[in-house]
């Protein structure tokens, strides 16, 4: 896919949470790659932010039910389950996350397309390292990250927003991960 992206000139920056698992063995030529900072990963992924738990929890709900429902039959192995019943388990607990749980989850990131002026910032609006998720530099990220906006176009807005504040190094993923 790489080689292919270089020969039409295409280039692509995919972002990665910081999870050690995700190194790769080569260095791709057209897709850079941009890691979060640690405990960035439920500001910036919907499903980290609760949506996963929220499955998860109804998922298990049902498994524990189905446990009991079999103990009481009699059934030696309780915890046995086949394919079929656990997708059809999985396919009810997706179906009990309300929508606006979703939504919720939506806004805890901030990062979808809104038209409102974002809340000024308040302990739920800062990050564990205390930056401000609703500063203009992450304005700047988060249109980035939900329009056509490309990454030098990206770095030109932060470099003007931050003069000379804007350390080239601190938008690079570090050397360790």
């Amino acid at each position: 896919m790489d080689i292919q992206m270089r020969s039409q000139g295409r280039h692509i920056c995919l972002l990665i949470d910081n999870f050690s698992g995700y190194s790769i063995a080569y260095e791709p030529k057209n897709i850079h790659l941009e890691f979060f900072e640690p405990n960035l990963t439920s500001f910036v992924q919907p499903l980290d932010a609760g949506v996963i738990q929220c499955f998860k929890a109804h998922y298990h709900r049902a498994f524990c039910i189905r446990a009991l429902d079999l103990d009481e039959a009699g059934e030696r192995d309780i915890y046995k389950i086949n394919l079929l019943e656990g997708m059809m388990m999985a396919r009810e607990a997706w179906n009990a996350v309300e929508p606006s749980t979703i939504k919720n989850c939506w806004d805890h990131t901030g990062i979808q397309h809104t038209d409102k002026i974002p809340p000024p910032a308040t302990a739920s609006t800062t990050s564990s390292s205390g930056g401000n998720l609703h500063s203009p530099a992450w304005d700047i990220i988060r249109k980035f990250a939900t329009t056509d906006m490309t990454l030098p176009h990206a770095e030109d807005h932060l470099k003007e927003l931050l003069r000379d504040q804007y350390v080239n190094g601190d938008w690079r993923p570090h050397s360790a991960q």
